[in-house]
């Protein structure tokens, strides 16, 4: 009996023999499965180092050979392309992708969607793409022999969960990085708190209104006196204080440790070496709640141009966080703007809810204090539903996918972002401020993008009016967001002001060299120290506990669904790095 038939494999891995193929998967030697010991030298110096001895011809190594190395490899992993021109996650990916390129590393995206527009735009900057489906196991493996990745990026837990442990058998010293993007059990667990205050609104409201029908029958018998009027006040005070505010209730939302998606999110996060977090709310909420160690958590938010320009607010100066580059071009002023926008793809559940209640509760509001006033909402993906807002008597006008951030922001006065729900910092606001175009949005909206505010929202926090935003963002009703909106719109000096704290947002909280610089210091140091980073992961013993295989249901899960649609498992690796049964490789021979 060999050894690999040896150890006792769940039943689902069971697999037909199948063509030996590569015999090195990316630059690492199979290893038998009884040698558990640690990976030996990273996978890229053992290529490297045997491709410059098969160069060599007179027993020695050229200077050439020997001062060259091979070009560091990255691979990113998602479920989608990513799309710059419609999502602010797009905007963010592409961003880290070319930093990578620029900075001379060899630069793969891998997606499980059909190639398109997008997956053309990376290839024509150099990128290498590959459209694979997802739970196949040889198709993936075959990109990472090619690549042979140093490190490897997955786009939002999903991923991670998907591809890690093929990442971890085939390439075991590739540093596994998830990029969170926002964390997504927060921004579910406050779409749900928001719903159940509106279902807890209607029904109030269905009951006040068949109160009042009772009532009404009973003064058509009988005439109310003055003390009934006075109880009548009373009830409609406290049916008004027994409503719930939908903006509260999902601010107030945070998962606990019954939250399964929040469970996936931490696993995720735990398995992996570094994960990048796009906001400093988010992060310190992991690392306070969650107790997530603050070397797993690296805050990466967005990366923009800085748009420091030598202007003054109150009186003050506004120094710039680093060095002034040169001034950017001027976008129109206060006159040459009019109207109002809001941008953000349909795909996007909080975009959705902001453009329903902006056209439904809010609007009407504005449009009664400002009669020729215009909305135009922009966003990817229109819904019929969506498309049905559509409304131009009334000023509210949806126009679809926008062709160019600048042909939106540079022509409108104020964007609206009115966000009951949602997680991360959001890409539309910090779009805005980069086009000196001041934001009208909620707390919700705000999170991450309030400088010095690292905390979940404290209660009360919006009462206080003071500090530089690039807007307004306290609102958590219609009425005092309508208001706000006109405030802005119309106040020529408010606005000024707003539009210098834009510029002064952006230096402070999204320089991109100093936020990509953080992303580099980051990955390099996982590789730094005794040891490197096999060191590092033989302390994180709660990673090391989430990789044992009854805590793998997601590997298994993977490895069954190609079983069940292929008749076969075509990974090369099982279950810590084994050969699969009846699998055999050229060089898989015992001394």
């Amino acid at each position: 009996m060999s050894r690999a038939s040896a150890v006792p494999r769940c039943p689902l891995l069971a697999a037909p023999p199948r063509a030996s193929a590569a015999s090195c998967r990316c630059g690492t030697p199979p290893t038998p499965w009884r040698a558990r010991s640690p990976p030996g030298p990273r996978a890229r110096d053992v290529a490297a180092a045997a491709s410059a001895d098969a160069t060599v011809d007179d027993g020695s190594k050229s200077a050439s050979a020997e001062d060259e190395k091979p070009a560091k490899s990255v691979v990113f992993v998602s479920f989608l392309w990513p799309e710059s021109s419609s999502s602010a996650a797009g905007v963010r990916t592409c961003a880290l992708v070319r930093d990578f390129k620029s900075r001379g590393w060899r630069v793969h995206f891998v997606a499980c969607a059909k190639r398109n527009s997008h997956a053309d735009a990376l290839e024509a900057e150099g990128i290498g793409v590959s459209e694979i489906l997802p739970n196949r196991g040889a198709d993936f493996e075959d990109v990472l022999a090619t690549t042979a990745p140093s490190v490897v990026i997955f786009d939002r837990f999903m991923a991670e969960e998907a591809f890690s442990f093929r990442v971890r058998a085939a390439c075991p010293n590739a540093a596994r990085v998830l990029d969170m993007q926002d964390l997504h059990s927060l921004r579910y667990a406050r779409h749900h708190a928001m719903k159940e205050a509106i279902r807890f609104n209607r029904e109030k409201d269905a009951e006040k209104e068949k109160d009042a029908a009772t009532a009404d029958a009973a003064a058509a018998d009988a005439a109310a006196d003055d003390d009934d009027d006075d109880d009548d006040d009373d009830d409609d005070e406290d049916d008004d204080d027994a409503r719930v505010n939908p903006i509260l209730a999902a601010m107030s939302a945070i998962p606990n440790a019954r939250d399964e998606c929040l469970n996936r999110e931490l696993a995720a996060v735990q398995r992996s070496d570094l994960t990048l977090v796009c906001s400093m709310v988010e992060r310190r909420l992991m690392l306070d709640t969650y107790r997530v160690p603050p070397e797993k958590l690296e805050l990466a938010s967005f990366f923009c141009e800085s748009n420091h320009c030598e202007m003054r607010r109150n009186g003050e100066d506004l120094p710039p966080i680093m060095p002034p580059p040169p001034l950017p071009p001027t976008t129109p002023g206060f006159d040459a703007r009019d109207g109002f926008t809001t941008i953000g793809t349909f795909h996007h559940k909080p975009n959705v809810d902001s453009v329903r209640w902006l056209a439904e509760a809010i609007w009407p509001l504005i449009r009664a204090e400002l009669p020729t006033a215009t909305m135009r909402v922009y966003g990817s993906y229109p819904t019929e539903a969506i498309r049905q807002l559509h409304k131009p008597e009334c000023g509210f006008l949806v126009e679809g996918f926008a062709p160019t951030i600048e042909g939106v922001m540079d022509t409108s006065r104020v964007l609206l972002a009115p966000l009951r729900f949602g997680a991360g910092v959001k890409g539309k606001i910090v779009d805005a401020w980069t086009r000196g175009l001041p934001v009208v949005t909620t707390p919700v909206g705000a999170e991450g993008t309030v400088p010095g505010m690292s905390l979940m929202w404290p209660e009360g926090l919006w009462e206080d009016r003071t500090g530089v935003w690039g807007g307004k963002w306290r609102s958590i009703t219609a009425e005092d967001f309508a208001a706000d909106a006109i405030e802005l719109h119309e106040n020529r000096e408010a606005w000024d002001d707003a539009r210098i704290d834009c510029s002064a947002m952006i230096d402070r909280l999204f320089p991109a060299e100093r936020n990509l610089a953080t992303v580099r210091r980051a990955i390099d140091e996982l590789f730094e120290g005794e040891g490197g980073l096999e060191a590092r992961r033989g302390q994180d013993y709660f990673a090391a506990s989430l990789w044992h295989h009854t805590a793998r249901s997601t590997e298994y899960f993977s490895r069954w669904i190609e079983m069940k649609e292929t008749g076969k498992d075509t990974s090369a690796h099982g279950p810590e790095g084994v050969f699969l049964e009846g699998q055999t490789r050229e060089d898989d021979t015992e001394a």
